[in-house]
């Protein structure tokens, strides 16, 4: 590199400033000969104290390198991304080729393998270049290059002052830089060998931009391994060293300066005798153009990574950026530790994704919701885990990952699928898909899942719900939620709440519990505000994480989740209650080959095995009674959620093997998806079907008897008592009981006729109950019609008609010669699993009748109450 002429006006100081450059030049090049008086010279005589201020060795540093992130494709890595500050790979001697070792001599340092890392001719010419005799002439050798690069590079890519003040003094030309230079130059030498030295140059040296190192430069300018450069190719990427601002390859009105450099490079090889005639000839006669140049893009981050996993990318980037180890960074103890590691690069990073997997979701969501949809801000995500460990398998969405801040509309940043410190996402609003936190609690409180709940609409105000950890959370103005399509129920069971999503019933059952505990066990299922780090809209900063007990919450109305979290809490339930934090880096590994821990498996038991058990029976039952149910014989969970106006749509559910959470609705913006209802179905089915496919077998527990009847117990058949007994039957028992109006029934009049719920039913005490007095216009003593003959009943009973199909039992009835006219059907809720079945009758069986005789039966319906259809 040349030296800086003074001006004129500078004539004096630059005499000055050569007299002590001199000298102490003089001292510096003794030291390559006898380093050991030089330095007691010195120490001795040197009012510069040069020994005492630059450092006393030198030594060649790891340099910025490629991070390599890796996915899997049937159990093997598949690199998926590079990050990286500097485009680097390094390079080992033997894969050097010969021709960039002999360009770089011969263009940068003839007498490199002969001085000691101070050319004394040349340093005697460039200071009397200073003083304007003879031609521009600069004092560096290779050596002393390579110090002013390393040190360059290593400062420059700190972020601290006294950094960037050493990073700022390389740039400036002095003699007290000069000298450092030389200084370390010579302890270089005196460390290493020459060809360490040369390495080190070739692997340091910038080509352009981010182009570092002759591996990266050759991959990047000629699209081939560095082992492959030609002569022509490894002098244009020498000449490159000297100026890439001016030389650059990458840059089209570079190549005639370029090639005017690689020339002299080129000859000054053959001069050197470093190749032949033949060689400089053919090397010479290839010019610098677009058929010699062969520019690839650059392969720096997400933008640029495995198409289907960019987001997935993004979400590792900022684990190793964000996340700690036992309070640690995982790259560093401090932030800034992680940085500069991260920025030096050289690790390969294996993580959990499954691109087979992935790809086929991805097909899925770019299928059914396009990204370039126009009418409303179209959004999609779906994340995936392996249930016993929370590995992430999947992570797509229906936008295309775009850091730029003018991407196109089809283009987004933000991951859907995580929180805001994993993906800048504020999350979404859950909807009914939270309802199984008051499930969860319901059953860990000791209730039953097939006692009778009221789901009837009512008024709710402040005080009529709990949460003891913020008693303020409960007060609300009056209000009357309904639930979807205005559907409206009476009693029924919280596995036939959760079967047909009813808000009313949800409700009444966490007004049963505590609010606080609800959001407690949600959380450790997995799920969190999704909002925390943004702002609310008050321009308030959203803090904590923590779910407030809002009544309003219970039913998904209160705040934002991810499908991260949703499928955290369903791998939760279907883990037998352990909870496993997500993990998306399986390895680290360092560039020196030792491992880095990542974060590790992160477990605990967030439900007991038997509140887990009896959570996947109803929530199958649930899957079983849905659109949300893929082929095949795999038992699968599931809940959905829909938020008002069907804003935001959800299907969340899991497999023994694998979790899914799918979220389809409004980026922004409160577009109507009722037309789309069952598209989030559709995604649904199609991922966890190939997730099963991929992910086969296991089975959900048996649930827990004790726990699936909780603190319920059969309600006792009073039927045929009279009122009063009854009343007192039941009062005594500890159930709070009401007497409805008579209906014609076949008890005797004043007698009970049924009860509500039904004989049998787990109730617990906190279950009114309601009595049905019969009026006795079915009773066998009921007067007949004068002109009614009294039918014949020699030899004639009634059938047993209990447990049979209604349609069966009409068939019985005609069979034994009765006339299924007759019937006298009460329907009443019993459970979906006794849905259009004969649960009583009267008269019992075996009980002598006649053809014109009725019979009353008490047949099983739905909440909805009346014919269900049957």
């Amino acid at each position: 590199m040349a030296a800086t002429r003074h001006k004129p006006g500078s004539l004096l100081g630059s005499i000055l400033g050569l007299i002590g450059f001199s000298a102490i030049a003089g001292i510096l090049l003794s030291a390559t000969l006898t380093p050991a008086v030089a330095v007691a010279t010195s120490t001795a005589n040197s009012g510069l104290d040069l020994f005492e201020s630059l450092p006393s060795y030198a030594q060649i540093n790891q340099q910025a390198e490629r991070n390599r992130i890796y996915g899997q494709r049937d159990g093997k890595p598949v690199e998926i991304a590079q990050f990286y500050a500097q485009d680097r790979q390094v390079l080992q001697w033997d894969d050097v080729p010969r021709s960039a070792v002999d360009a770089l001599v011969a263009g940068e340092d003839r007498r490199f393998y002969s001085h000691g890392g101070v050319d004394a001719p040349s340093v005697v010419r460039a200071a009397m270049s200073q003083l304007g005799v003879g031609g521009d002439s600069g004092a560096s050798t290779l050596t002393m290059q390579l110090v002013r690069m390393q040190i360059a590079i290593d400062a420059c890519l700190s972020e601290d002052e006294e950094s960037q003040a050493v990073c700022d003094a390389q740039y400036t030309e002095s003699y007290q830089r000069k000298l450092a230079e030389m200084r370390l130059a010579i302890g270089l030498e005196q460390r290493y060998t020459k060809n360490e030295i040369v390495l080190a140059y070739l692997n340091i040296a910038n080509f352009g931009g981010n182009i570092y190192g002759l591996e990266s430069g050759a991959q990047r300018l000629f699209n081939k391994p560095a082992s492959e450069l030609t002569v022509a190719e490894s002098a244009a990427l020498i000449a490159t060293v000297q100026n890439p601002s001016i030389r650059r390859l990458d840059d089209p009105e570079n190549w005639p300066r370029n090639q005017e450099r690689r020339d002299f490079i080129i000859n000054s090889m053959a001069g050197e005798g470093l190749i032949t005639e033949e060689e400089r000839d053919e090397a010479l006669a290839t010019p610098v153009d677009e058929n010699f140049v062969d520019p690839q893009p650059s392969r720096n981050g997400c933008i640029v990574g495995y198409d289907s996993a960019r987001f997935f990318c993004d979400y590792v980037q900022r684990v190793l950026q964000n996340d700690t180890v036992d309070g640690n960074h995982i790259l560093g103890a401090t932030p800034e530790d992680n940085a500069t590691a991260l920025s030096q690069g050289g690790y390969r990073i294996y993580t959990s994704i499954d691109l087979d997997l992935n790809d086929s979701v991805q097909a899925t969501v770019d299928q059914l919701v396009p990204n370039d949809e126009t009418r409303w801000q179209s959004g999609a995500a779906v994340t995936q885990l392996e249930v016993n460990t929370g590995r992430i398998l999947t992570m797509v969405q229906n936008k295309d990952y775009d850091p730029r801040t003018d991407h196109a509309p089809t283009g987004t940043s933000v991951n859907f699928n995580a929180d805001y410190a994993h993906g800048r996402s504020g999350g979404f609003q859950p909807g009914s898909g939270f309802k199984i936190f008051t499930l969860a609690q319901w059953i860990q409180d000791g209730r039953s899942v097939n006692e009778q709940v009221d789901a009837t609409e009512e008024e709710w105000t402040t005080g009529e719900f709990t949460a003891s950890c913020d008693p303020g959370a409960t007060a609300i103005a009056p209000w009357t939620p309904q639930n979807n399509e205005g559907n409206e129920y009476s009693r029924m069971t919280p596995t036939q709440i959760m079967v047909n999503s009813v808000n009313t019933g949800t409700l009444r059952m966490a007004s049963e519990v505590d609010l606080c505990d609800i959001m407690s066990t949600a959380n450790s299922m997995g799920v969190e505000r999704a909002e925390a780090g943004t702002t609310d809209q008050n321009g308030e900063l959203i803090e904590s994480d923590d779910l407030i007990p809002f009544p309003a919450a219970v039913i998904g109305g209160s705040w934002n989740v991810t499908p991260m979290g949703m499928a955290e809490a369903f791998a939760t339930v279907a883990n037998g209650g352990i909870h496993c934090e997500p993990t998306a880096i399986d390895r680290i590994i360092a560039r020196d080959g030792s491992e880095v821990a990542p974060p590790g498996q992160d477990c605990n038991q967030a439900l007991t095995p038997q509140v887990a058990s009896v959570m996947q029976h109803v929530l199958e039952e649930v899957t079983n009674r849905s659109l949300n149910n893929p082929p095949g014989a795999t038992p699968v969970i599931s809940k959905t959620g829909t938020t008002n106006g069907v804003v935001q749509t959800w299907v969340n559910g899991a497999s023994p093997t694998v979790a899914t959470a799918v979220w389809v609705g409004n980026i922004v913006g409160n577009y109507s998806l009722e037309s789309r209802w069952n598209v989030r179905s559709n995604i649904f089915n199609a991922a966890m079907g190939e997730a099963i496919a991929r992910y086969p077998g296991g089975q959900f527990l048996s649930p827990d008897q004790d726990t699936l009847q909780g603190d319920a117990s059969a309600l006792p058949d009073v039927t045929g008592q009279s009122v009063d007994e009854a009343q007192s039957t039941l009062e005594a028992a500890g159930f709070e009981v009401q007497v409805a109006d008579a209906i014609e029934g076949i008890q005797s009049n004043g007698d009970v006729e049924y009860t509500a719920p039904g004989a049998g039913s787990l109730v617990t005490t906190q279950t009114p109950i309601i009595i049905y007095p019969s009026n006795g216009a079915l009773s066998p003593e009921a007067e007949q019609p004068a002109d009614t003959e009294a039918p014949d009943a020699e030899g004639q009973t009634w059938p047993n008609l209990v447990a049979q199909s209604i349609g069966d039992a009409r068939s019985t009835l005609s069979g034994a010669g009765f006339d299924p006219g007759l019937m006298q059907v009460t329907w009443q809720d019993h459970g979906e699993a006794n849905l259009c079945t004969v649960l009583a009758q009267n008269p019992g069986e075996g009980t002598p009748g006649a053809a014109g005789d009725p019979i009353s039966v008490v047949v099983g319906t739905n909440a909805s109450g009346g014919d269900p259809g049957c």
